[in-house]
């Protein structure tokens, strides 16, 4: 659902990785330094193991590259070289989520800086839902090692998502309106036959995406500006699976924080997190227009093949929470 122009690994932090508690403890090392860590609140305290100088801190909106490991009670739970083949991990910066968040803690600091997290594993696993594994009991702290390599600012993020398009736009011809409908007309063809097949009735729009709530949620509903933060699922037409946050063999199991409006995601998914409240649970069918169009996506190891270019996409969402835009 994000637009692949944006070179991120991932969009939200890793708050954990489940998948890797296969791996065998870690031994206790002798002599250990002892940390005096301070406290940002109850739920999470931080020590600065370097503090390079430097003025410039991470802000909501700007990319950061982070090496970063996750352990607790003597057991990996996340690796950023693990994940990225020796590389530090691309992550955008969003409000805390809750209280034990990282994210008050990596505002703290500067390119260079390395840092020591405690995070309270209740608190986390409480956010995201997930069960907490037979060796974390309440009460146990979740160890986070993270040295910040690199910021990009949201203004020079911005700056190279218009220079991506302008340059698309002057180097590609723009497809023929023929063809356009011609697709058009396929992608709806192919989810009638979809929704037949499976006796539904979703709701179709103006644009051509259609979206059926199963969930109604409480509250207002999502605008732009807006936080949003969200579960997901997304399949193709025959059912293949191409991404979840919900299945750890996508390795990335923390829910999806991002802006509504400002063009992180493809436009089925601007329009229809605009028809949820929090809480909601709901699908969107997305044609390819509204999608990736003509662009084909390379695979993961949970999905080899990829997302192929004129895919009509289907997307399973839960709107978790909405954090309205101050004014």
């Amino acid at each position: 659902m994000y637009k692949k122009h944006i070179s991120l690994s991932f969009f939200v932090f890793i708050f954990l990785c489940v998948s890797a508690q296969k791996t065998n403890p870690v031994g206790i090392v002798a002599g250990r330094p002892v940390y005096n860590f301070k406290k940002i609140n109850t739920k999470l305290q931080y020590v600065f193991i370097e503090d390079k100088p430097g003025k410039l801190n991470p802000r909501e909106g700007d990319d950061v590259m982070l090496r970063m490991i996750a352990i607790c009670n003597n057991r990996f739970m996340y690796s950023s070289a693990q994940v990225n083949k020796g590389k530090p991990g691309a992550f955008s910066i969003s409000k805390a989520a809750f209280e034990g968040d990282i994210a008050d803690a990596l505002v703290l600091m500067t390119p260079g800086d390395s840092i020591i997290c405690l995070v309270d594993a209740q608190s986390m696993f409480d956010y995201s839902k997930k069960p907490m594994p037979s060796y974390i009991k309440p009460g146990d702290k979740i160890q986070y090692n993270i040295r910040l390599v690199s910021i990009k600012p949201r203004e020079v993020l911005q700056q190279e998502r218009e220079a991506a398009l302008h340059q698309a736009m002057q180097g590609q011809a723009m497809p023929q309106q023929a063809e356009l409908v011609q697709t058009t007309e396929a992608d709806d063809k192919a989810l009638l036959n979809y929704f037949n097949s499976r006796k539904i009735a979703p709701i179709k729009t103006n644009s051509g995406m259609y979206y059926s709530i199963q969930k109604e949620g409480i509250g207002q509903l999502a605008m732009p500006g807006d936080t949003v933060v969200m579960n997901y699922r997304g399949n193709l037409l025959d059912g293949t699976v191409f991404d979840s946050n919900i299945d750890s063999a996508f390795m990335h199991v923390q829910p999806l924080v991002f802006v509504l409006g400002e063009g992180r995601v493809i436009p089925g998914w601007e329009e229809g997190i605009g028809y949820l409240k929090p809480g909601s649970k709901a699908s969107f069918f997305i044609p390819s227009a509204l999608a990736y169009e003509s662009q084909s996506l390379p695979g993961s190891a949970a999905n080899p093949a990829g997302i192929p270019a004129n895919a009509v996409l289907i997307f399973d969402v839960e709107l978790v929470a909405v954090m309205p835009l101050k004014k």
